[in-house]
């Protein structure tokens, strides 16, 4: 850096986005939000079964980059970070979405939602009629239908964790509480920064991190359960030990490449540009190589051990993604997610050129996008007759997309207009502001 920054440099009050100025990017999006909640609603009310899987993939591909906001709040927050505070009020509006992002997830707490995602759902729907006409339980009556059908059994053993009862530890209770518990923690630690922001106190600082040491594994949990309820459960005979640490990888490598992009795109506009230097984008620039060494290790450890243990409920998962068109994918992910990143991010150059890490970005969260397709997608042509592919079906999962992922974007990038763009009285800015690595 060419001076020493300090607080006389930056503007009382820290900065406001004017949403005027970005008015391009945010009418484009709001524009591709309205059109694909027109042709979402369509789909919905005309080709529900296959629409569902679509919904789905677009409504947990945004998920991932809310969570993953949280989570690097969480985490600067824990190990007392201080050259993130220039750009924490990023990730603390992302992480709060999550209350926008619920009202987009409702429709699958809908049964004509769920019939074609979650098959063991009608099971369970089935053996409730013939506990109340048989007055047992669901479960004995589950296993009376597992002596006809012995796939069942394994959906008996796991009726303590995937079951629809209206109270306890339910399907329905997990998918609320998720919301509950990350609204809970992004709405706290943004609220003290915010405070931060009217007197400047040091004691919020540590009382965000005294919060985030003890909530930091709940958010874990949180990230796990709803991986495994929302995708898992789309087989349920499916398992894997690992699947929470690789759906949480993608999270946070995902949204710290958003978040850079975000970054950039109001630097274009004219802020941020006393706070932001490219010491930072060579901080965010290692954590997105991190974390694209992390996915690779934890998919490469995950596919490895499935196969070599050669269990037939496992295998199948790869099974299905390496058959006819999906086996293309499959290697392209391999290529696109992990060696590409790897060896474009190798360079300290590259991470420090904004222009350069925001193409490795955008092309980050393109293999994002396809890897949650690659999760979701290959179960819908089995799981409803259509073959490997349903024919047509990929106009839903992009109308899906602009619904959910326009929409969300539209109100994040107006959302912050709310507040100042960093938190202008923490007493580690400047620290933030001068930082060397």
């Amino acid at each position: 850096m060419s001076h020493h920054v300090t607080f006389n440099d930056l503007p009382q009050g820290g900065e406001k986005f004017e949403p005027a100025k970005g008015g391009k990017l945010i009418g484009a999006l709001g524009l591709f939000g309205l059109l694909g909640l027109v042709a979402s609603a369509w789909f919905f009310f005309n080709n529900t079964d296959t629409f569902a899987y679509s919904w789905l993939f677009a409504v947990f591909f945004t998920f991932t980059f809310v969570v993953g906001g949280c989570f690097w709040i969480l985490l600067h927050s824990v190990s007392n970070s201080g050259w993130g505070v220039s750009v924490r009020r990023i990730w603390e509006n992302l992480a709060n979405m999550i209350l926008a992002l619920a009202i987009f997830a409702s429709p699958l707490l809908l049964p004509a939602v769920q019939k074609p995602l979650y098959e063991w759902m009608n099971h369970h729907r089935e053996a409730a009629e013939h506990a109340h006409h048989d007055h047992v339980s669901v479960k004995e009556a589950l296993h009376h239908m597992a002596e006809a059908n012995p796939h069942l059994h394994v959906l008996v053993t796991k009726f303590g964790y995937m079951n629809l009862n209206p109270v306890g530890f339910s399907w329905y209770t997990r998918f609320v509480a998720y919301f509950l518990i990350l609204w809970g923690i992004a709405r706290y630690l943004r609220g003290k920064s915010l405070q931060q922001d009217q007197d400047g106190d040091i004691k919020h600082t540590v009382r965000a991190r005294q919060f985030s040491s003890i909530v930091l594994l709940f958010y874990a949990l949180t990230v796990t359960f709803a991986a495994y309820d929302w995708l898992v459960g789309l087989d349920y005979t499916w398992f894997s030990t690992m699947w929470g640490v690789y759906i949480f990888a993608g999270c946070a490598w995902a949204s710290m490449a958003l978040s850079i992009l975000v970054i950039t795109w109001l630097r274009s506009l004219g802020y941020l540009q006393k706070v932001v230097t490219d010491e930072h984008y060579h901080l965010m620039g290692k954590l997105l190589f991190a974390f694209t060494v992390f996915w690779a290790y934890i998919a490469f450890s995950q596919y490895f051990l499935i196969w070599y243990a050669n269990v037939t409920e496992e295998t199948r998962f790869y099974l299905t993604r390496n058959t006819e068109g999906w086996r293309g994918v499959s290697i392209f992910i391999v290529v696109g997610h992990f060696v590409g990143p790897f060896l474009l991010l190798l360079s300290q150059p590259r991470k420090k050129n904004p222009v350069v890490v925001s193409m490795v970005c955008i092309w980050i969260l393109f293999m994002h996008l396809v890897d949650i397709y690659w999760i979701v997608i290959p179960e819908r042509g089995p799981s409803l007759g259509l073959g490997v592919f349903a024919p047509g079906a990929w106009v839903q999962d992009i109308a899906a997309l602009c619904a959910v992922f326009g929409t969300m974007g539209f109100l994040y990038l107006r959302g912050l207009a709310k507040y100042s763009l960093y938190p202008w009285r923490d007493p580690r800015l400047i620290e933030s502001v001068n930082v060397v690595n």
